[in-house]
């Protein structure tokens, strides 16, 4: 999850496997390209994760990534920051036919290009640098024009080709960072400090378990499963819910904060749960009268404050009726009495429960369909949702 450094031995394998049929000599025709992608609107870093893919796919082989930085807009006002990498390609392609290639690159990611120089965008793909050569046409102006004025640009082009030369200016990168009166703070996102207790929270039949035993080994944390198989009251409650709720959540309530508080006297150096403390209180809030949810609000309170804090939650957001097929397919026979009506009352008090935790840093992912790898997709998203919260800037 940390920024990409180098790209180059197994990519340049791959290409050669690729490109081993073709006459002696087409390396050196190849050209040595810098591309500089940003963008600051919405998923920031999948966007650069897709761009760099889909460069690789159909431009030729990324030899050299920088890191990954963060600043402000340049040029503009705007509450988003950036986040800007440079990467150095090889290609056989030509000038504008790359230039071409860059352009549906952006399309294809969602970029709508505004008649204003400097906005917003989702994603933004210049070319710095073509070998050496200087091209001024009216479809592009190679060195970018620029890229002397732009420390969002000098200061990855110095990570990776600090003596790279100006065809123009005749002055290396480094030179060029060193002379550039831009003010903007530039900020290397370093790898992520991962939070030491995260938990997977969602309705009943939602895949919190699933996704929890995967990301678990991922992040190397110990893996933290909710001990309810074979819970007496469980059956009892699904019968008769209004005699057996307050009881059930009780000992919901004080087994979770048994479980919970034996696992950190340990002091694992991360905690991946499919369960939070606070469970007790959305199902609670579900399942009890009024007068009976207060006394157990003041009792979940005296618990909630010996146990650790979750540093994240992740949120597993599910129709009614997808989760109803999930939980038909797991075969307990005391959740056979549950109903849409009922999952939707939770799903709304977790709606309420969350928004309450605004503190606690949240990543809600929505599940409107089931698949093989809807595990391996999630797990993505909580990478990028950890970059985005969690890198350290210096």
């Amino acid at each position: 999850m940390s920024a990409p450094e180098t790209t180059g031995c197994a990519e340049k394998s791959n290409f050669d496997k690729i490109n081993n049929n073709r006459s002696p000599g087409w390396k050196e025709s190849m050209n040595k390209v810098f591309l500089g992608l940003g963008g600051n609107l919405n998923d920031r870093l999948g966007k650069l994760e897709k761009a760099r893919e889909l460069l690789q796919k159909r431009c030729g082989t990324i030899f050299r990534a920088s890191g990954i930085y963060e600043t402000e807009a340049w040029g503009m006002s705007s509450a988003n920051r950036f986040l800007n990498q440079v990467i150095e390609i090889h290609t056989l392609l030509g000038a504008e036919e790359l230039l071409d290639t860059v352009l549906s690159v952006e399309t294809e990611l969602g970029r709508v290009r505004s008649t204003e120089q400097y906005t917003d965008r989702l994603i933004d793909i210049d070319v710095l640098f073509f070998d050496d050569k200087v091209i001024h046409s009216e479809k592009m102006k190679i060195p970018h024009p620029r890229l002397a004025l732009r420390k969002f640009v000098l200061v990855p082009l110095c990570e990776i080709a600090p003596e790279l030369v100006h065809p123009v200016l005749k002055k290396t990168m480094q030179q060029l960072l060193e002379d550039c009166t831009d003010d903007l703070n530039v900020r290397l996102l370093k790898p992520i400090q991962v939070p030491k207790y995260i938990c997977i929270e969602g309705n009943i039949g939602s895949g919190k378990t699933t996704l929890a035993e995967m990301l678990a080994p991922h992040l190397g944390a110990v893996y933290l499963s909710e001990q309810f198989e074979g819970f007496r009251l469980l059956p009892l409650f699904y019968k008769d819910p209004k005699r057996y709720a307050f009881s059930l959540e009780f000992s919901f309530l004080l087994n979770r904060f048994e479980h919970i508080s034996a696992c950190f006297e340990n002091n694992p150096p991360r905690v991946v749960s499919d369960y939070s403390i606070y469970k007790s209180l959305g199902f609670a809030r579900v399942n009890l009268s009024e007068e009976e949810f207060k006394l157990f609000h003041l009792q979940f309170e005296n618990v909630l404050h010996k146990l650790p804090e979750p540093g994240c939650i992740i949120h597993l957001n599910t129709r009614p009726e997808h989760l109803l097929q999930n939980i038909a397919k797991r075969s307990r026979t005391f959740e056979a009495g549950i109903n849409q009506a009922y999952l939707e009352r939770v799903n709304s008090a977790y709606t309420a429960l969350f928004s309450s935790l605004s503190h606690i840093p949240q990543l809600s992912l929505y599940v409107d369909k089931y698949h093989a790898e809807l595990e391996t997709e999630h797990i993505k998203a909580i990478d990028r949702f950890l970059f985005e919260n969690f890198a350290e800037t210096p």
